[in-house]
């Protein structure tokens, strides 16, 4: 499997290309393949572990550079 991971600047952990996201007990969510994915990093969401927006209203900040 090949995957990209990416934090968007104060938002969601972006996902693509082959992966497989599970949950605590090892069951699969169901994802559309090719489709990127994102992750909720503000522990705000409804939809958790997926970004729903509510970064926004949570004026979550962060912005990972890599060294």
């Amino acid at each position: 499997m090949s995957s990209k991971l990416s934090p968007i600047k104060n938002g969601p952990l972006k996902i693509e290309g082959e992966f497989q996201l599970c949950d605590s007990a090892g069951k699969a969510f169901t994802t559309e393949a090719g489709k990127a994915v994102f992750l909720c990093r503000c522990g705000q969401s409804m939809n958790k572990p997926f970004c729903d927006g509510a970064h926004r209203a949570a004026s979550f900040a962060s912005d990972v550079v890599a060294p």
